[in-house]
């Protein structure tokens, strides 16, 4: 007994003797942050923060607190410059997911109040000066979310390269994000050139990599630039094969959906939104996009149901609302109507 209580504590001597204090991934974060790897920097101080004792040092804690907001302010700044690049490129929607996760990275108020102000010049409308009319007019009911702003008043910085890759796969569902980091050095520059317009480059260069690598993600990426350039056949067949590879991606499914709707396949639309509301493949959108499909088949009475399902559920509640409103008034349910517009879109409609 006494030879095994003798082994067990070398064990913990030789685990201790091993593990890394909290200065260790100190410095490794310190590195990362004069290299400008601000969000690995970022996990390197979170670890040493979790490997604190109540004795160490309280300037390290604070040392550490303070690297913390330090990278959130550097990874809120190239978020808002992301922005302005997607801006001057035309991307409203992406330019306004950039500058709100933005707001949500930043410990420095100027650069939340920046970022808040960079959205609210998006959301104006493109004559500010027209007198209001009295009907009811605002920007969450009209067809088009986000007027287009002039992008002459917002500079922006060149991102490297890696830089902004990183920053536009960071919106993708679910694991999305990580297995496209994983998808290699090659794969990362198509995508940004796809980002950039520069189709052909990256169609080519996918459709190099699809012939080594047999993956989801290659197959619904090219799908995407067939589905632009119509050819639909060919579309089909890659979303076919993601598919066969990985049925859980819900982009693949999402895609199927609308390339069903583009070749006039309702019904095989309705089984594949159905499909992924049961199993759970974006299934907040799914709802939405069935109410949709169902509304283009003519049956508003199950488009309406669908909305209404949808006002449950808080990512797509505002869109649903908008969608169920018109359907109410064309049935004369006005009273339905407006206590939805006063609950989900503040009175507006």
């Amino acid at each position: 007994m006494s030879g095994c209580k003798i082994y067990f504590t070398r064990l913990i001597v030789l685990f201790n003797f091993f593990k890394k204090d909290f200065t260790h991934y100190q410095q490794r974060g310190d590195r990362l942050y004069e290299e400008g790897r601000y969000a690995e920097a970022r996990h390197e101080y979170d670890e040493a923060l979790s490997l604190i004792k109540p004795d160490s040092p309280i300037a390290a804690s604070e040392y550490l607190a303070g690297r913390l907001r330090a990278t959130g302010n550097q990874l809120a700044q190239l978020n808002m410059q992301e922005a302005a690049h997607a801006l001057q490129s035309g991307n409203i929607e992406k330019a306004i997911e950039h500058a709100e996760l933005a707001m949500e990275q930043a410990e420095d108020d100027s650069i939340r109040v920046n970022a808040k102000e960079f959205i609210r010049k998006i959301d104006l409308p493109e004559s500010p000066e027209v007198p209001k009319s009295h009907g009811h007019s605002c920007s969450s009911c009209s067809g088009s979310h986000h007027a287009t702003p002039a992008t002459s008043e917002i500079s922006t910085d060149f991102l490297s390269h890696s830089e902004r890759y990183e920053l536009l796969i960071q919106p993708l569902p679910g694991d999305l994000s990580v297995r496209y980091r994983q998808m290699g050095e090659r794969f990362a520059y198509a995508y940004v050139a796809v980002h950039d317009e520069r189709l052909e480059e990256g169609y080519r260069i996918l459709s190099e990599l699809s012939r080594d690598v047999r993956s989801d993600i290659l197959e619904y990426e090219i799908a995407l630039l067939d589905f632009q350039s119509h050819r639909l056949a060919d579309c089909e067949k890659r979303l076919n094969a993601a598919l066969n590879i990985n049925q859980g991606n819900p982009l693949c499914h999402l895609a199927m959906v609308q390339l069903m709707i583009e070749t006039e396949r309702l019904p095989k639309a309705v089984a594949i939104l159905q499909h992924m509301i049961e199993s759970g493949h974006l299934a907040d959108d799914a709802m939405l996009m069935l109410g949709d499909v169902l509304q283009m088949l003519g049956d508003g009475d199950a488009a309406l149901g669908k909305y209404i399902a949808a006002l449950d559920l808080p990512s797509v509640a505002k869109t649903a609302a908008q969608k169920a409103i018109p359907l109410l008034e064309e049935m004369g349910r006005s009273a339905d109507a407006q206590a939805l517009a006063k609950r989900y879109l503040k009175g507006c409609c």
